[in-house]
């Protein structure tokens, strides 16, 4: 298989080594840092061969991924699925921005989640899911067992992590324990580390993202990201 891969690069080189045994390149349109130089790198997409996957790992939804979603949309052969990275947007909204319905299936992607035995994926609201056989033989090819899960704001994993991640670092910034402490206290709920851990693993401004788009769309004071994990996003 053929992997097309577009997004921030920490993230790519993560599943670039899942994904070694499938040949994978690298769109570099709007790259600001570049992926090892054996990794095969593209600027046109006129310059790619037939790609049979393409993976977008770009958490925000700024105007740069658009921008490369509807080149991807329009240039890339159309029986290729389009999984995009939906932990911080629902696949019916991005959609709804660039189009794709049929084609485009979110999935749940952050720095750290690679190590998962498996995959969350959804489907836009009303689309057909004529993709899932071909993502469920991906997935299971790279060690995953496919889930699928209902298109809302910040999936099941995501979701579960930035809400553990938040309430730790409130308690921190309320000076109950210190930083070092509650990642001690909770090593045994994420394993890998305590939640601190996890929140510099996932990235400060990846999980302020997170958060602040559950709580514009689900409401509730457990989805408000701390002021401190704001000012440790905007220093990041």
């Amino acid at each position: 298989m053929t992997i097309l891969f577009t997004g921030p690069v920490g993230l790519i080189k993560e599943w670039l080594e899942v994904c070694a045994e499938h040949e994978c390149i690298v769109y570099g349109r709007g790259m600001k840092k570049t992926v090892d130089a054996e990794v095969q790198t593209v600027h046109a997409l006129d310059e790619a061969p037939h790609i049979d996957l393409v993976i977008d790992l770009h958490v925000r939804t700024s105007k740069k991924r658009r921008l490369i979603l509807s080149d991807v949309l329009a240039e890339i052969n159309s029986d290729a699925p389009v999984l995009c990275n939906t932990a911080a947007v629902t696949a019916t909204e991005l959609t709804a921005r660039v189009g794709g319905a049929d084609r485009i299936v979110g999935f749940a992607a952050l720095p750290g989640l690679t190590t998962s035995d498996f995959a969350e994926v959804c489907f836009p609201y009303g689309a057909k899911h004529g993709h899932q056989e071909i993502l469920t033989d991906f997935f299971a090819g790279i060690g995953k067992r496919m889930e699928v899960v209902r298109d809302e704001v910040g999936m099941v994993t995501p979701r579960m992590l930035a809400v553990m991640i938040n309430e730790a670092v409130l308690v921190c910034q309320q000076d109950i324990t210190g930083q070092e402490s509650m990642d001690a206290l909770l090593r045994v709920a994420l394993p890998g580390g305590g939640p601190i851990s996890w929140g510099h693993r996932i990235g400060w401004r990846n999980l302020y993202t997170i958060l602040r788009a559950m709580h514009e769309e689900l409401g509730g004071e457990r989805y408000r990201p701390a002021s401190l994990l704001k000012k440790m996003a905007l220093s990041e």
